[in-house]
């Protein structure tokens, strides 16, 4: 279904807008929506919430609270990762969105990381 999604990554950051579309099955949801013109994907799955953006660098990250993972990076043939803290992942739901709250820790850098779903509670039915 049709959503509009709000994203701010860190303290500093202007707050990003976006159309998007959110689907919900048995496990989760997922939202996707565009930023300056690359497509990315927003997944939670129980415990894990998975980042992803394609563009002209393509990355994904996987946060799990508590857990170290990595935010892999791909630009043309050239891989890398970088190494990711999660200390906080809060997931709020009401009739109306879903909210994902992250505070994590790309590399050395400090990020807070909110993402709101905003959709018709009609569609829903």
């Amino acid at each position: 279904m049709k959503c509009y999604v709000t994203i701010r990554g860190s303290r500093d950051s202007e707050e990003v807008r976006s159309d998007g579309e959110i689907t919900f099955d048995d496990r989760g949801f997922e939202v996707k929506y565009s930023i300056l013109g690359d497509r990315c994907s927003f997944a939670v799955r129980g415990n894990a919430v998975t980042q992803s953006r394609r563009g002209d660098v393509n990355t994904d990250i996987t946060f799990v609270e508590g857990r170290d993972t990595v935010c892999m990076l791909l630009s043309g043939e050239l891989t890398g990762s970088i190494p990711v803290k999660t200390v906080l992942l809060e997931i709020l739901s009401t009739a109306t969105e879903r909210t994902v709250n992250i505070d994590y820790y790309l590399g050395g850098a400090e990020i807070n990381l909110r993402l709101t779903a905003h959709f018709s509670p009609k569609e829903t039915l």
